[in-house]
């Protein structure tokens, strides 16, 4: 866990300091479209992606070298084939719903997507985090270096935007690479990659509730912007900054997410319920945790000309512990567990009833009300994440049970 922490803690670290340099450097609105196009981007990113972050470390832990090898290659070809027109769509979705700065928004949009041609769940799979560390995580936080320095020095934010962009090319090109070499000897015994249409239908179920989580988290500042534009700022920051906060916590799910499968099925039922109990314990020390150091923390983010009320950053301690929790069972627990399928519907399903209830909220209440319907939706849909979880752990033993019984 401390492996991948380092490179969760530099990326974190990395992108808290360029929110302030933004801030300074476009002011209140400039960042606003900036945030705008980021979360139009990161549905792209998931569409991208294809569930390869979910299901893909599973997969990856479970097999040999040889189809480790053309588990990567089909998610590359996949990637590739995804990436031009899903980011040019979300460039111009990000365009038209920020207008006064178009350019920020494309650019912060291309951005985000970039992240989903990333290969760190590979490196999940493996149980490497060092290699994560070289080959996708310095790349990708020396490109945020750069364009922070391409800030302080004078230049606006798009110059810092087109230096992260750079650093995620960078990245792929790396972990790639790596990858590639270090599976070159089993190159010939590795299965011959399926057809692209075999490998997205397969990946539908990661896919969905990738997607679904995307879209849950981004579209509610879209529609803040849409119906309260006066709140965005506002909600843009304190949105960045718990989804950061959820980027800092990701070593423990990373952890999960290639320990529960790892052995038989009895072993993945004992180690799933041991991360379920121990997730929601910890869930609660996460939230009180933010709940105290999140004045300070968006005071400096905001660089003092953005002012957020108590209840937001309330709100902001609640969704942060809800979605660490919700997190863990969705993308460490359901894929182990065989239940994919339950994460994407009930994302699917809380994204439909969440999105007007967002926009009731930010008429009337501003970005509190906002943010009180994505906590409460998130809230249900880790409820019946966990729910299905408990019920197949419960499940998974009866049947050890009986087997032992019957012998």
């Amino acid at each position: 866990m401390s492996g991948f922490a380092l490179s969760i803690a530099l990326l974190a670290v990395a992108s808290l300091a360029a929110i302030p340099v933004m801030v300074a450097a476009e002011g209140d609105r400039g960042w606003g479209a900036i945030a705008l196009g980021q979360a139009v981007g990161a549905i792209a990113a998931a569409a991208i992606g294809f569930g390869w972050g979910v299901s893909g470390p599973a997969r990856i832990a479970v097999a040999d070298e040889p189809h480790r090898r053309t588990a990567y290659v089909e998610s590359v070809r996949a990637r590739l084939v995804l990436f031009a027109p899903i980011a040019a769509s979300s460039g111009l979705a990000a365009a038209a719903l920020s207008p006064q700065s178009a350019g920020l928004a494309v650019l912060g949009a291309v951005t985000a997507a970039a992240a989903g041609v990333s290969a760190n769940w590979y490196f999940v799979g493996r149980g490497a985090p060092y290699a994560l560390l070289l080959a996708e995580t310095l790349p990708r936080v020396a490109g945020t270096a750069v364009g922070i320095a391409l800030m302080l020095g004078g230049s606006g934010a798009a110059a810092g935007l087109a230096g992260m962009l750079g650093g995620m090319i960078a990245a792929f090109a790396c972990s790639t690479t790596w990858i590639l070499v270090r599976t070159r000897r089993h190159r010939a015994l590795a299965p011959r990659p399926a057809r692209l249409t075999r490998i997205l239908a397969d990946q539908r179920h990661g896919m969905g509730s990738a997607l679904g989580s995307a879209v849950y988290i981004a579209v509610p500042l879209v529609v803040v912007t849409i119906v309260a534009p006066a709140a965005q700022p506002v909600f843009a920051l304190v949105d960045k900054f718990q989804r950061q906060v959820g980027v800092a916590l990701q070593p423990v799910i990373t952890v999960a997410q290639g320990w529960v499968p790892r052995r038989d099925t009895v072993q993945s039922a004992s180690r799933a319920r041991s991360v379920l109990v121990v997730g929601g314990g910890m869930a609660l020390v996460i939230g009180v945790a933010v709940l105290l150091a999140g004045a300070p923390a968006l005071t400096w983010l905001g660089s003092g000309e953005i002012e957020v009320a108590t209840i937001a950053i309330v709100l902001m301690a609640l969704f942060v512990a809800v979605n660490f929790f919700e997190s863990l069972v969705a993308k460490a627990l359901l894929p182990s567990l065989g239940r994919l399928r339950i994460g994407a519907r009930a994302t699917i399903v809380s994204t439909l009833v969440v999105v007007p209830l967002v926009a009731v909220g930010a008429v009337f209440w501003g970005a509190p009300g906002a943010l009180a319907a994505v906590v409460g939706g998130l809230l249900t849909r880790g409820i019946v994440e966990a729910v299905a979880a408990a019920r197949t752990i419960r499940s998974s033993k009866t049947v050890v049970i009986r087997e032992e019984i019957d012998a």
